[in-house]
């Protein structure tokens, strides 16, 4: 209500304070969405965070993997080398 409707409004006492107890709930109502979207963006975020986390150690998972990959590759032509001896020495 402007200032200039105010005064020259008609509205009862009774009106009035219906009108504002309905503006006071609405605004009840806006604030408890905004705190209710507030929680739900801290969630959102730590979310993001654990997100990255995860990402990190799976990165981190990948190299031992690929260097695993690698030193199982070397032990295992390393073996094939000693059966190979193995072999010629038992087989002159």
């Amino acid at each position: 209500v402007t200032p200039t409707t105010r005064a020259t409004s008609t509205l009862s006492p009774e009106a009035e304070s219906s009108i504002q107890a309905a503006m006071h709930a609405e605004l009840r109502a806006v604030r408890e969405e905004r705190d209710r979207l507030r929680c739900e963006l801290i969630d959102s975020r730590a979310e993001v965070a654990d997100y990255r986390e995860v990402q990190t150690q799976l990165t981190r998972a990948r190299a031992l993997v690929a260097h695993l990959d690698r030193e199982m590759a070397r032990l295992s032509a390393k073996l094939d080398r000693v059966h190979k001896k193995a072999r010629n020495l038992a087989h002159p």
